[in-house]
Parts: structure tokens; C-alpha cells; sequence
């Protein structure tokens, strides 16, 4: 009620500014280079899929060797003593309905694990939570026979510099929404939720101001595969 009650007050201001944002925030393409690959050693492989928004499709460095895949699997590879094949399927302003649409990429094997980004083009285009909350229940019901899913949390748009004040409040209001009705279905249905912590740092950010820069993926990269040795037990006992 208070994003609404607020958006409401401040519409007209709201509107004007986000469409400036867009005219004037750059628009930085998805990484060139191979969406997949293999980091580290050691049998059995673990395959790591990754799918979702922007983030995902390595907007905000040049090639996807700096991008998110990597971030997470080079880590994640040294602490299980595993190889560990990354697949990053991802595109630039997808929503969550516009995910399910989508069939998961085709591979020689299926995933073990399947890490889900979301949030930040749901949060913009004012998807209603209940619509947001049944997307969510649909997407795990689709994926969890195929692999262990896992779902990172909506980015905290209040810290998106690229956002001018009022947008970047209000708009920030309607994330913590989103993430917090993730949360809750993250709980209900038994898929871990993730942090990654916090990257309100310039130097964590892209040119834009919007997505991570490399230093910022690798920072994501790092806290997402300690996150994921934490909270699935068959990689802790794999570094046992």
C-alpha cells in the first residue's frame, strides 16, 4: 500500500524521470564470447546453469570471461575440488512470465544445479506481486525435477546510481517487495535463497551505473559459491 500510495503522489514526477533515465542511462550490450565453458578439475563435474536477466548475459563487461558464470565457478571449482561446467542463458530485459515461456538450453547433459537471477525488469514494470508470486511457484515447479534450483535475490535498485531521487526510493520500495515475496516463496518451497552482498560501491558498477562491472561480478561470484557450498549439502561433502 505505500508503493502504491506513494507512486500515486509522485507519478507525474516519476514518469518524467524515469523516461529521462532511459534517454540518458547508457545502454551497454550483452558480453560477446562463449556462454559456457569449464573451470577447475576433478570428477564427477558439477554443471552449473544459470539463467535469468541482464546480469546473466554479462551486461556490464566486454566479454563473459569477466562475467558471472566464471565469477561463480572458478571458486566454486577450487573449494569442492570439483570441475565445474558453467552455462550462463540469459537475456537482457526478461521478466519472469518471459522465463517461463522459455525451454531451458539444450545440452549434452543436464544440470546439477540451476541458479535463477530475477527481479530487476519485474521491479521497473510494476509486475503485481501476486502475479510475481505465482511465477515464481510455476518456474520451481518446472525446474526442480531436472536439478537443484537456487534463486538469487532482487538487486537492491535503491542503490542504483543510475536511479535519480525520487525514482531511485520508490523504485527501490517496489524491489524490496519483490524480494522479500521471493523470500517467502524461497522458504515455503525449500529453494535456498542467496545474498551476495553489497555492491553499492562506484568501482562495483558498471559505466552505467546499473549492473556490475567485472570487479563487481567477481565479488558476486565469490559470495554466491561460498553461498552455494553453505547451503546444499552434496557440495559440502564433496570438500570433505
Amino acid at each position: 500500500m505505500r508503493f502504491w500510495l506513494l507512486f500515486a503522489l509522485l507519478a507525474p514526477w516519476l514518469l518524467y524521470q524515469a523516461r529521462r533515465t532511459r534517454r540518458d542511462t547508457p545502454r551497454l550490450p550483452e558480453a560477446d564470447g562463449p556462454q559456457q565453458a569449464t573451470r577447475g578439475t576433478g570428477e564427477p563435474a558439477l554443471r552449473l546453469l544459470i539463467i535469468g536477466e541482464s546480469p546473466v548475459a554479462g551486461v556490464g563487461v566486454t566479454h563473459q570471461h569477466d562475467g558471472l558464470g566464471p565469477a561463480i565457478a572458478t571458486p566454486l571449482s577450487h573449494h569442492t575440488g570439483r570441475a565445474v561446467h558453467w552455462h550462463c542463458h540469459g537475456t537482457n530485459g526478461l521478466r519472469l512470465h518471459g522465463l517461463l515461456a522459455q525451454p531451458l538450453p539444450a545440452d549434452d547433459t543436464a544440470p546439477d544445479l540451476i541458479l535463477v537471477m530475477m527481479g530487476v525488469n519485474d521491479t521497473t514494470a510494476l509486475t503485481p506481486l501476486r502475479r510475481w508470486r505465482a511465477d515464481l511457484h510455476a518456474l520451481i515447479r518446472t525446474l526442480t525435477p531436472h536439478a537443484s534450483v537456487c534463486f538469487t535475490p532482487v538487486p537492491p535498485m535503491s542503490r542504483f546510481t543510475a536511479l535519480p531521487q525520487p525514482l531511485r526510493y520508490v523504485i527501490g520500495l517496489r524491489a524490496r517487495q519483490l524480494d522479500q515475496a521471493l523470500q517467502d516463496v524461497c522458504r515455503d518451497t525449500g529453494c535456498p535463497y542467496l545474498p551476495y552482498g553489497d555492491l553499492a560501491h562506484p568501482d562495483l558498477l558498471a559505466r552505467d551505473g546499473y549492473h556490475p562491472s567485472a570487479t563487481g561480478y567477481q565479488l558476486m561470484g565469490a559470495s554466491l559459491a561460498g553461498q552455494l557450498i553453505e547451503k546444499l549439502f552434496p557440495l559440502r561433502q564433496s570438500d570433505q
